[in-house]
Order: structure tokens, then C-alpha cells, then sequence
């Protein structure tokens, strides 16, 4: 740890905030009085690795190996009682980006980030730490936000850099290195990301103006697409960034002035150990043709679980896998499997001609984004009667109402017959939301109905309400319901009680719930 004791020390010295090391780049201390540079000479990629070596644990080595980026609180320091430090590290290809960030304690009279929250019983990225949930309770969703916290300097002070690096580029890198998914520039404000769902400031970053906008949207852009953006149109383009992986760039221009937003696309998978999905939802994988749905509201992580089944199917069986997105969000690598991802930007039309081309190249799993239509919806059924593994999304807050949408998109005189089909092709319905963690980030609350001889009647004959009461009681298979997947998380203290609250759908049977297994309820009467 001499190593370690040495880089704080030098954050210390100047009293300054963090301690910033790139490959390529002088390392430097921000500090009030501006940025000290501690080296004349630039870092190395051996350099920097050693340091990774020195003072990240193995757990935490491997999670930056595997995810790209890692956080660790770095131990007390002896010289600076009361202190924490927190390392902060993205690793791409040949190049290493460090971050020690410095959290005074309170009582410095100065401003500081809030304590990061640590999180004990959950597999995290920053710890490195995998803990398996208890096969009674739902596992979590992976967390990928490396900090909310950035360091406040004046961003003037940084050393000068190649003009590329002082533009979209280091937007970009400083957004990826804190889980961002999506960046935001606009006239007039700060740049923003999206953490979490949530949308804020990109802390130490000053407003842009219009000029400044243009500037970098035009320096990103490729040739084909400048002098839209010089007209004022809105454009799209895909680009590589080093450290970043892929980014979608979109440009538009609002009353203030021009904009853009660039959404990240990870360069790996999400896996099925990262989601922490269960054995019951991995073994639908494992079946060699049928339907499997996966549905939640709007941005409750649909595309990042069909990502992390298509990564296990990709891993565990010699197939030929085929997706259809309306946008590639996560890079599937063919490994046991050949993977090849289409992306569909086009009309219902458009879909169903691609999709029919795709069926036309004979995959052994076909995966559909969306089930935007009854003829899409039609082709899936046919293609999972046909003894093809079709995962199809569908947007809906349930398992059963999932069922009943998909149903209702056929016209009256044709839902006997679609009844029908469904019965015979689902394998299974996995319903996922996200909901807030009482210590930051979010995990996911998962409902999972499997197609077993009973539910099969049921949605042969139609009787849909009867589904949530087969569910209840097949339990003893593998079932969840939403409500057991809630309360799971209230009672580990992993999400408050009211967040679970507003995140169910059937509210009352929640709180029935709750008061069963003696957790107080009464924060209903101050939400009403």
C-alpha cells in the first residue's frame, strides 16, 4: 500500500479534491488554486496498471476486467483521520483512466460529495463483490453507475489537452466513467447525463452556448452529415469512441440553439450473473422453441433483460441467434453461438418485411424488440409453433396484462384462434420494474408466470383474470408475483416501503401483504 499512501499523500499536500491519471497524460492534482501537475512526463499504460494492481483487490480487479469500470473506497489513510477516498477507475483496450476522489468530513467547513452508500448483500460494480441473493428472494438487478458525485473544480483548471480530447470526446469519457447512459449538451446549460434514470448536471462543467454547441456537434459529426447540422436539420450517425465504446448521436435545435444526445452503447453484454436473474427465468433459455415475453412499463430495463438472455443463450447453446432492434444497445459478441443484431428504423411494415427476411435465414432463436402489431405479433406465434425460441418484447405493467395486450391486438373474430396459439406456444412471461434502493440506484422487482397446464387453459379459454390466482399458486414451481418480489426487497431493507408502494400495481393486496408478514404500513395515511 506504499503506493497508494503515496498518490493520497499527493492529493493531500496541495490540499486538493482528487488526483486524476490518464494514459498519454500528465497526472495532476485538482485543487482550489488551480490544477498542479505532478510529473513532466505523461503516464503509461504499465504505469497505471501498476497502480490497479497496488490498490485494487482481486474482486475488484476482476469486476473492472469484466464491466469496464470500478469503484473502491481506498482505506483510512493515517495522516488524514476522519477522510475517506474513493478510486475510480475505467479500463478500454490499451488505455487506463484513474480517479482518487478526496471526501473531507463535515466538520472541514468545506463543501463535499456525499458519502457513497455501500451495499453489503448485493452484487455491485465498485466493490467487485458478487453475493448470491437467498433462493427465496428475487435477485437484483445489476447496478452500473460507478458515482453520482463528481469533483467540483473549475474546469479551466484541467491542463491543456489535444482539442479533440477537450471536446466531445472528454464529455463522453467523463459520462461513460460515471455510468451514464445518455449525454446531453444543450444551449445555454451544462452538459447533463442520465444516471439511473435520472437526469443531472455534469458537475465541474461549464454552460455552452450556441457557438460552442455547433462547434462540437460539428468536429464529432462525419462529412455526410455537417451540413445538415450547418441548416439547422436534425441528423443521426453512429461513431467509436476510444474509452467509450459506440455512442448514437442525435442533434436537434430548440428555441435556445442547437443540441445533441449521445446515448452510450456498452461495448459488452449485460450478463445473467449481473441481473442476478433466476434459475426458473434462465431455464426458459434452455427450451428449444416456444415464446418467451418479457414486458414492464416504459424504461423499466426490458431491452437490458432480453441483452442478458441473449448473452446466456449466447454462452450455453450453438445456435443461430437473429435480434430486431429499433436501436443496438447492447453488443452481443458471437461466442458458442453466431449472433447477428439487425437494427429496424422503419414503419410496422418495415418490420414485418425484416422480420420475414430474418425467419427466411433459418435461426434457431428469433428475438423481436417489440410486438408493435398483430402481424408482427402473428409471425412470432407462427415462428414459435414452428419450433423456433422467439423472446419478444411487449410494454405493459404485468405478466397477465401482457398477455391480454397481446391478445386484444387481434381483431375480435380472430382471439379465439390467437387464444389458441399462445396457449400452446408461451413458455413463459418475465414482468420487470425498476424501483429506487434506499442507499442509491435501483434494482429490479421481477414477476415471472410460467406456462404450466393449468395457465395454458386458461388462456385458451380466455378466462385471463383467473391468471394472478395460478400464479399465487405456483409458487411451489417457480412463480413470482410481483407483490412477492416488493415485499422480498422491503424486507431485506434493500427499498423502502413506500417506493415498493407506488411501484405496485395492486396496491392493496401489497399492503395485505406487508401487514402479513409484520411490516408496519403505516406510511399509506401520510402519502394520502
Amino acid at each position: 500500500m506504499a503506493l497508494v499512501e503515496l498518490l493520497l499523500g499527493a492529493i493531500i499536500r496541495p490540499d486538493g479534491d482528487a488526483l486524476v491519471m490518464h494514459v498519454g497524460e500528465k497526472p495532476y492534482v485538482v485543487a482550489t488554486s488551480g490544477a498542479v501537475e505532478l510529473s513532466s512526463h505523461a503516464l503509461t499504460f504499465d504505469a497505471l496498471n501498476a497502480v490497479i494492481d497496488q490498490a485494487l483487490p482481486a474482486d475488484s480487479r476482476r469486476a473492472l476486467e469484466e464491466l469496464g469500470a470500478v469503484e473502491y473506497d481506498l482505506p483510512a489513510f493515517r495522516t488524514a483521520p476522519g477522510e475517506r477516498f474513493t478510486m475510480v477507475a475505467a479500463r478500454g483496450g490499451s488505455d487506463i483512466w484513474i480517479e482518487i476522489r478526496r471526501h473531507r468530513p463535515a466538520m472541514a467547513g468545506r463543501q463535499t460529495n456525499a458519502p457513497l452508500p455501500q451495499h453489503e448483500a448485493r452484487p455491485q460494480v465498485g466493490d467487485g463483490r458478487h453475493v448470491p441473493a437467498p433462493a427465496s428472494e428475487p435477485s437484483p438487478a445489476v447496478v452500473l453507475p460507478l458515482t453520482r458525485n463528481s469533483i467540483r473544480s473549475d474546469p479551466g483548471a484541467r491542463p491543456p489537452t489535444s482539442p479533440r480530447l477537450a471536446g466531445l470526446d472528454r464529455l463522453l469519457r467523463l459520462a461513460a466513467a460515471r455510468g451514464a447512459t445518455t449525454l446531453y449538451i444543450a444551449a445555454q446549460s451544462a452538459p447533463s447525463i442520465r444516471v439511473d434514470g435520472e437526469i443531472g448536471v455534469l458537475e465541474g462543467e461549464a454552460v455552452l452556448g450556441p457557438s460552442e454547441i455547433e462547434s462540437l456537434l460539428l468536429d464529432m459529426a462525419p462529412e455526410r452529415t455537417r451540413q445538415a447540422l450547418r441548416s439547422g436539420e436534425g441528423t443521426e450517425w453512429l461513431c467509436d469512441v476510444p474509452d467509450v465504446g459506440r455512442v448514437r448521436c442525435m442533434s436537434f435545435r430548440d428555441h435556445r440553439g442547437p443540441g445533441g444526445i449521445f446515448r452510450l452503447i456498452p461495448s459488452r453484454a449485460i450478463s445473467a450473473e449481473q441481473l442476478g436473474l433466476s434459475r426458473e427465468i434462465l431455464g426458459l433459455c434452455a427450451e428449444p422453441g416456444g415464446l418467451i415475453l418479457v414486458t414492464g412499463p416504459r424504461a423499466s430495463g426490458k431491452s437490458t433483460l432480453i441483452s442478458a438472455l441473449v448473452d446466456f443463450i449466447n454462452k450455453t447453446r450453438s445456435d443461430h441467434v437473429i435480434t430486431l432492434e429499433s436501436e443496438i444497445k447492447f453488443v452481443q459478441e458471437s461466442r458458442s453461438s453466431l449472433v447477428s443484431q439487425r437494427e429496424v428504423r422503419g414503419d410496422n411494415d418495415e418490420w414485418l418485411t425484416v422480420a420475414r427476411g430474418a425467419l427466411r435465414e433459418n435461426p434457431d432463436v428469433l428475438v423481436i424488440e417489440d410486438l408493435r402489431s398483430p402481424e408482427i405479433v402473428s409471425l412470432a406465434l407462427e415462428a414459435a409453433g414452428a419450433g423456433r425460441l422467439v423472446i419478444a418484447a411487449i410494454s405493459a405493467n404485468t405478466a397477465v396484462s401482457a398477455i391480454a395486450r397481446l391478445i386484444d391486438q387481434f381483431p375480435p373474430e380472430r382471439r379465439n384462434q390467437a387464444q389458441l396459439t399462445l396457449a400452446e406456444a408461451l413458455r413463459g412471461v418475465a414482468a420487470q420494474v425498476l424501483v429506487r434502493k434506499t442507499g442509491g440506484g435501483r434494482v429490479a422487482a421481477r414477476e415471472l408466470l410460467l406456462n404450466t397446464a393449468a395457465v395454458a387453459s386458461l388462456i385458451a379459454e380466455g378466462n385471463l383474470m383467473q391468471l394472478p390466482a395460478a400464479m399465487e399458486s405456483g409458487r411451489k414451481r417457480g412463480m413470482v408475483p410481483l407483490n412477492d418480489a416488493l415485499v422480498a426487497f422491503v424486507q431485506s431493507g434493500a427499498v423502502d416501503a413506500r417506493e415498493a408502494y407506488r411501484k405496485a400495481f395492486d396496491r392493496d393486496a401489497f399492503l395485505a401483504l406487508l401487514r402479513r408478514e409484520g411490516i408496519d404500513t403505516s406510511f399509506v395515511e401520510r402519502l394520502a
